[in-house]
């Protein structure tokens, strides 16, 4: 038996043992003593306190002491142990459209369950189902019926119930993530949940599934020999998805305005730089969504009058947070304005963190949900490898499962007994 909160069971056990100070003062009748005159005896009947050397009324002290106990025993929360070794675990798997294998992830993630553990599947929503398997044909289904993407923010707030449940005996809880951990699974509602997991978490990276309809690669509209951009589109390859990109180095044409407006299309208006025109020092990009970061000499292009269109977002700033990029809908596909001079000579164009600004910029119009997330938030998520695991003590401080009845049933009896009490202090009188 745990209990959950043990502090209220030390404020019991002190106020027993003040019960049984209280009880060893006892009142007695003073022995007669002749006096000669009258005028010095009290009206009222003459009693004296006085420590008694053998504790006397056992059964009214006991009935006080118990009554004590049982009150703070019920507010100390006692709750039953679960089955299990000193270190239990919880798995969160997801099992979205995202996971390229989703039942080979689902039996992974049950091996590392282990004895007296949990496991907790998650998509859009997430459930705690059976880790012995009977509870799969409600989420094996078919890849078109799974949701987009999981959200990790839906299976913190499960595992941590579950953790609860599984770490009443244990000294430590093991919480391991199975999933390919893209942009979509983390919203605003993550770093407050995990904050909240008292140790680190493991990971078990999957591969992110790639849509079934073939993709094709990005074509560049371009008519300098030697476009800077070219090495970078020529390495991107084949997009995921069969969303098609096309980016034009000058004013969009009315042809490619026509283009982008079927379903699935981005049409990237990317201005060559000016060979004349200054650096604009070390700046940094960021793709909104996404943990994408570029620190080079970009030049800074005019928006144009894509600033004042009523109608577009930004999508991107610079460090100082003027706009970088913005993009519009064109139909049922988007224009987006990119306003990032690149340099027209150097290698810039061929480094990783560049190939991972444009994969960003080349997403569909909806955002890339299967872009993996940035190392720097895996490691904030994870936490230090060296850190320890969470202990099961402030794990099931946490716990919001009020279906134990014993701290009910304690109360009662202790309220029962209080009843008792005036009919034994009677008696012993």
């Amino acid at each position: 038996m745990t209990f959950i909160s043990p502090l209220a069971m030390v404020f019991g056990a002190v106020a027993a043992a003040a019960v049984v100070a209280l009880h060893l003062l006892a009142t007695r009748r003073p022995p007669a003593v002749p006096l000669p005159t009258a005028r010095f005896v009290p009206v009222a009947e003459a009693r004296a306190v006085s420590r008694t050397s053998r504790p006397t009324d056992l059964l009214l002290l006991l009935m006080r002491v118990l009554a004590v106990l049982l009150i703070g025993a019920a507010f100390a929360r006692p709750v039953f142990d679960a089955v299990g070794p000193s270190v239990r675990t919880v798995v969160m798997v997801e099992q979205s459209r995202l996971v390229a294998d989703a039942e080979g992830a689902l039996g992974r993630a049950r091996e590392a369950v282990g004895e007296g553990g949990a496991l907790v599947i998650f998509g859009a929503d997430a459930r705690e189902v059976s880790v012995a398997g009977a509870d799969d044909s409600l989420f094996i289904v078919a890849a078109g019926e799974r949701d987009v993407v999981g959200s990790l923010s839906a299976a913190f707030v499960v595992a941590r119930d579950a953790a609860a449940r599984i770490a009443l005996g244990a000294d430590s809880v093991r919480l391991v993530i199975v999933s390919p951990l893209t942009a979509g699974a983390v919203d605003a509602a993550t770093p407050a949940l995990r904050a909240a997991w008292p140790g680190r978490i493991e990971l078990m990276r999957e591969v992110v599934a790639t849509d079934s309809a073939a993709g094709e690669p990005v074509r560049l509209v371009t008519s300098m020999t030697d476009d800077p951009l070219a090495p970078a589109v020529a390495r991107l390859g084949v997009l995921r998805g069969a969303h098609r990109v096309r980016i034009v180095r000058a004013a969009p044409s009315a042809a490619d305005s026509v283009w982008a407006r079927a379903s699935g299309r981005v049409l990237l208006s990317w201005p060559v730089a000016d060979s004349g025109a200054m650096p604009a020092g070390v700046t940094a990009f960021h793709r909104d969504g996404e943990a994408v970061t570029v620190v080079a000499p970009f030049s800074r292009l005019s928006m144009g009058s894509d600033s004042d269109d009523a109608g577009a977002r930004v999508i991107a700033r610079w460090q100082d947070g003027a706009p970088a990029a913005m993009q519009r809908a064109l139909g049922d596909g988007c224009l987006r304005a990119v306003a990032i001079g690149v340099p027209l000579a150097g290698d810039i164009t061929l480094r990783p963190a560049f190939l991972r600004l444009l994969g960003a910029l080349t997403a569909p119009c909806g955002g890339r949900l299967q872009a993996p997330l940035a190392d720097s938030t895996i490691a904030w998520l994870t936490g230090d490898a060296g850190a320890p695991l969470a202990p099961a003590h402030l794990v099931v401080v946490n716990r919001r499962d009020s279906s134990s009845r014993l701290p009910a049933i304690l109360l009662a009896i202790a309220f029962v007994l209080l009843l008792f009490e005036p009919l034994a202090r009677r008696r012993a009188a």
